[in-house]
């Protein structure tokens, strides 16, 4: 049966999402109007850090919004040495 290490990490959302590009109605109701093309902003980013955990073998479970930061988990499977 697999075991599994788990993680948690803390995305700033200001990075994936800046301010500037969110709109906000009288309702509460948010739209994103674009995400910058820069290396270091919008989708690109987060295809970043997907890739860097995933190279580390780091697994996405879930992220969920916390106090404008994106709460993510991690999973990656313990491998086990066994004597023969």
């Amino acid at each position: 049966m697999a075991r599994w290490d788990y993680k948690t990490t803390m995305m700033d959302l200001n990075k994936i999402i800046p301010p500037a590009e969110i709109a906000c109605n009288s309702a509460g109701t948010c739209k994103v109007d674009s995400l910058p093309e820069l290396p270091d902003f919008g989708l690109d980013h987060l295809k970043k850090i997907l890739d860097d955990e995933g190279t580390h073998e780091w697994e996405l479970v879930q992220c969920q919004l916390h106090g404008g930061k994106m709460l993510c988990i991690w999973k990656r499977e313990i491998k086990e040495a066994f004597a023969s």
